[in-house]
């Protein structure tokens, strides 16, 4: 019986693609050169948040923040400068608010520790939920004079909404700029006398100290708003 020859040919570039549809079948997996690439959106999600943050400017009772409005949640790095005459610190409420109306003048958060002028510090916090967070100076006094403010993680946090939060609660505490008579003298020993925290030396004023801090007080013009000495 005489046996015909035959041979079965397969274009070159058609038997990579059999090869390739052969090699999937068999592993389960899509070959190399057609893989799709992944893991973009776990290595955002992962990304640590920086934020400038910059107290006592630009008056002395405000933050001037880099970024403040649709922040990634996460790890969220506040690089915190005073660059006022007064003491400051910066604290972040881990607590969201409903609107720009319930911000207040104490909260429960994480802060930084109290910076003389020109001292810098950095504070680190997880913010896991999307919402408004506000931020303040925990110094007595000094958020119920406006020394806060917003901080939307994955939402908008207009202008309007940051002056509302600013000015919510000033009728309540002490040290509000142009607000009602507060003291500004320590008394006992290291100055640590009821109501006061201007960080002066017992006797000493904001206005008697020359310190400026764009308050009016030490021209005379408003009463000593407690807000610290250099």
């Amino acid at each position: 019986m005489t046996r015909l020859p035959w041979r079965f040919t397969v274009p070159a570039f058609g038997g990579v693609a059999v090869a390739a549809g052969l090699l999937a079948a068999f592993t389960g997996s899509a070959p190399a050169a057609v893989k799709h690439s992944v893991g973009v959106r776990s290595a955002a999600s992962g990304k640590v948040s920086v934020i400038v943050v910059t107290a006592g400017k630009p008056s002395e009772l405000a933050f001037k923040l880099s970024k403040s409005s649709m922040v990634p949640a996460g790890m969220v790095t506040f690089k915190v400068t005073n660059m006022g005459v007064a003491f400051h610190n910066f604290k972040l409420c881990t607590i969201p608010v409903p609107t720009a109306a319930g911000a207040q003048n104490s909260c429960i958060g994480k802060s930084t520790r109290t910076l003389k002028h020109g001292q810098s510090t950095t504070l680190t916090v997880k913010l896991s939920l999307d919402g408004k967070y506000e931020f303040l100076c925990s110094v007595p006094g000094h958020a119920a004079a406006g020394m806060k403010g917003l901080l939307g993680i994955g939402v908008p946090v207009p202008i309007s909404e940051e002056q509302a939060a600013a000015k919510a609660g000033s009728g309540s505490g002490s040290g509000s700029a142009g607000g009602g008579t507060t003291t500004t003298t320590k008394t006992g020993s290291g100055g640590g006398g009821s109501g006061d925290t201007s960080g002066c030396a017992p006797g000493v004023t904001i206005k008697t100290s020359g310190a400026a801090d764009a308050d009016g007080d030490e021209l005379g013009t408003e009463p000593d708003d407690n807000d610290g000495c250099v």
